[in-house]
């Protein structure tokens, strides 16, 4: 913060009249000299500020809505040296002498609560993205693909919002899905990109955010990587799986269960990549083909079953974005 001041003032006597040189300079830092205590404060449950200090973000307490401060700074000042001893007016103890309140928005619906651990700020447009979401499922079967032992919450809500009035501009919805929103693990933000991990189905959904709010799909890798992947696999599954192999029921039902047989053959494509970067990094360590196959038991096939065990478990590394390919090996940290 910077304030304008005036010092070195000087005067200087002329023949004709007297001339007054003011040098100006301005006061970089202004230090904190008095806390304030038992300041009466609305009963609600304060997050954070964003990262340029223009709101603060708050929730009320049963969870339901939010609340935007704007800090009205600088609201009381001492000029005197010894400030402990000033007297303040009984206002300074009022929270309405240094924010003021915004809007209040409802953001969850009657089964829903705000995930007050969740937050992410956009600064260059001054979108704020909150979460929504149900109680957890702790012993929710794992179906559709679904990792045993992850939990299940029936609806997952992302809201976009524009902080400076409010207004909603777009949401996304996961249900019965599993997102670590605990201190925004499960979700990035790299410039206008977005990355949410789905724990329960190990897939990163990518979106971009537009400068008009838009939440656009980009891409999303889990059981495929690249946009054909589904479409190659698809056309290959019926020499995998043969009509022979199916209960009648499959057969008459088509495509959609001939992809439920296929991930009982195939790893994820997310997991293929991890293992092809393993098996080649392990590989190249060694020039000579005997000792580059010991390598290779020792290092890759003694640990295959461990490999093949790893979860996606949160966003630990900026996206690689180059246009094709998104670098999934880092978001990847293991679980046993």
């Amino acid at each position: 913060m910077s304030l304008l001041g005036f010092s070195n003032v000087r005067f200087v006597h002329l023949h004709q009249a007297p001339v007054v040189h003011c040098a100006r300079r301005f006061y970089e830092n202004l230090v904190p000299s008095c806390t304030i205590y038992d300041v009466e404060c609305p009963d609600h449950s304060f997050r954070k500020f964003t990262d340029d200090g223009q709101y603060l973000i708050s929730f009320s307490r049963n969870n339901q809505d939010l609340i935007v401060y704007r800090p009205s700074w600088l609201s009381f000042s001492c000029k005197e040296e010894d400030c402990d001893s000033y007297y303040l007016p009984s206002k300074a103890k009022k929270f309405e002498s240094f924010f003021t309140q915004l809007y209040c928005v409802s953001l969850a619906s009657s089964n829903e609560f705000i995930c007050k651990d969740f937050f992410l700020y956009m600064e260059s447009n001054q979108f704020g993205l909150f979460a929504t979401s149900t109680a957890q499922i702790h012993d929710a079967p794992a179906t559709g693909g679904a990792v045993q032992g992850i939990p299940s919450i029936e609806k997952i809500t992302f809201h976009l919002l524009r902080l400076e009035d409010g207004f909603r501009l777009d949401e996304r919805v996961f249900h019965n899905d599993f997102v670590n929103l605990t201190h925004s693990m499960g979700v990035f933000l790299y410039d206008d990109l977005l990355a949410i991990v789905s724990l329960r189905y190990q897939t990163i959904h990518i979106l971009q955010i537009t400068d008009s709010g838009i939440l656009v799909d980009v891409r999303s890798i889990g059981t495929f990587c690249r946009e054909d992947d589904e479409l190659f696999l698809n056309s290959n599954s019926q020499g995998v799986v043969g009509p022979h192999q199916l209960p009648l029921d499959h057969v008459e039902n088509g495509l959609h269960h001939n992809q439920t047989r296929m991930h009982d053959f195939f790893l994820s494509g997310i997991k293929q990549r991890l293992l092809s970067f393993i098996f080649r990094r392990i590989s190249n360590e060694e020039t000579d083909k005997t000792l580059r196959m010991q390598c290779l038991k020792k290092k890759f096939y003694f640990h295959f079953q461990d490999y093949v065990d790893l979860i996606v478990w949160k966003v630990i590394y900026a996206l690689l974005w180059t246009g094709t390919i998104l670098g999934p090996a880092s978001f990847v940290n293991q679980v046993w």
